[in-house]
Parts: structure tokens; sequence; C-alpha cells
């Protein structure tokens, strides 16, 4: 059994490489990805149909938002890092060199109706998820004003290994979600992916910083940020191999409180 792989760990995000990052992770259909695009099916199946929805963070990554092409009316992706957009729009112009995500399109596809999946669906949720993403943005979890001229709330915001996934301090993981939740408007929906006892994570030569969160830590977290305790649902994968720095994934979804006020007990 391998152990994990440890590189002293920078925060310095221009060392981070998206293609490295997704051949390492999303390289197959491992037993965690496969519970993701499970989690997403049955997520947006449950949520109110229509609405904008806003992918806080996704990195390079479009997993998350093929099960949500067919049930919003528009999508945002936003990250941190212009290398991450860049990557995402080369998927989006249909560059040959892009990632391909077909094989997560299928599955998705095929999760969500239970039938075998033919490659004309692939292409046309292919080409309905291209039409929905209008914009690419730049976006910073530091900042209380974390989306740049924000129009309006999101009816969903959606974040993956975003906050915890950025630094290694407890206090500093609140305040990323905080800023990063200030954007969903009363109501509205956060799904969120997040890692379980991470210490760190590699992506090529190069490792960076991820904060020590249990189930625990979530619950308490979407509680005091006014997310409804009865309409809190937190689900945990195992990690897929040996390898990983962290012990597995935490999925949940959640409804924001319109009552809520900073520092109530509701």
């Amino acid at each position: 059994m391998s152990p994990p792989r440890t590189f002293p760990i920078t925060q310095d995000w221009t060392h981070f490489d998206p293609v490295a990052y997704l051949d390492e992770y999303y390289g197959d259909l491992g037993p965690e990805n496969l519970a993701l695009l499970e989690f997403m099916a049955e997520t947006y199946e449950l949520l109110p149909k229509g609405g904008t929805l806003l992918d806080f963070g996704g990195g390079p990554t479009l997993y998350p938002l093929i099960s949500a092409a067919n049930r919003v009316d528009e999508i945002h992706f936003a990250d941190y890092l212009e290398a991450n957009l860049e990557e995402v729009r080369r998927w989006i112009l249909c560059d040959p060199t892009a990632f391909d995500w077909n094989p997560f399109i299928r599955k998705a596809i095929e999760l969500e109706s239970g039938q075998i999946c033919s490659e004309e669906s692939v292409d046309q949720r292919a080409a309905e998820l291209r039409q929905l993403i209008t914009r690419l943005i730049r976006c910073d979890a530091s900042k209380p004003s974390p989306i740049p001229e924000l129009e309006r709330p999101y009816d969903i915001v959606l974040t993956n290994f975003c906050a915890e996934s950025a630094t290694d301090d407890h206090d500093q993981w609140r305040s990323y979600m905080a800023n990063i939740t200030s954007v969903l408007k009363p109501r509205g929906w956060l799904v969120i992916s997040a890692l379980k006892g991470a210490t760190q994570y590699a992506v090529g030569p190069h490792s960076f910083p991820a904060v020590d969160i249990s189930e625990h830590d979530l619950r308490n977290l979407l509680k005091d940020m006014g997310f409804e305790g009865a309409k809190v649902r937190v689900r945990s994968v195992p990690a897929d191999r040996p390898t990983r720095d962290y012990k597995g994934l935490m999925l949940a979804v959640a409804q924001k409180n319109p009552n809520f006020r900073e520092g109530s007990s509701e």
C-alpha cells in the first residue's frame, strides 16, 4: 500500500496546474467520482427547477454541472485562477485539447435515467451545458464581496473543494464560507462537496493547504450561517485510494433561512 505523497505545502497558487489536477483526480470514474455524480444527479432532481446557478471556485472541472444542465436556466462559472477559467473556456469552445468530460456526462445521464446512454445523448447534454454557461468570472473567497459587480443573489450556489482547500485555518475556512454563501438569495440552495480530514492535497509536484474538518464541523458551520437544520443533508464517502491526503469526501445540500440574523440561535 503506497502512502500519501508529501511535498512542501505552498500557497503560491501560480503553481496550481489545471491539467495535472484533472489527470490526478478526474482521470477515471472511481468510487469518489461516481459518488459525486450520483449526489449531483439526486440533488438537482430535488431542487426547484429554473433559476441561475453559480459554480463558485469550480477550478477546471465541469462534472458538477452535468446534471444541472436540464434543471437550471443559466450558469455562471467562477474561479480565483485565470488558468482554471481558461481550461473551462477551452472545453466550451470545443478545443480538441480540452479535458474529455464525455465519460462523466455519459455516467451522469445513466444515473439520472437508469438506462444506457447513447453518444447522441452525450453530445446533446454537452451542447446544452455549453449554452447554459453564460459567464466566466474571477472570484475571491477571501473578500466580503467575492463576486465582482454582483447583479443579484443566486438561486443556487454550488461550491466544490473550494474553501477548505484554500487554507489550513479553521477561522479562515469559516470566513471563506460566509463570503461564498453571501451571494446566495434567501431560500436559495447551497450544494457543497468538501474534503474530510484533509491536511493537504497534491497536484503534480506541489501540495496545497487544506483544513481538517469533519461532518460535525460542516453541520455546525451551515447552522451558524443561517441554513435551516431540517434542510441540511450531509453524506460521506471514503477516499478511494491510499495515496490521498484526506479521509474522504463530504457532500451536502442546504437551504438558506430567510429569517436568519447573524448571532441568532435559529
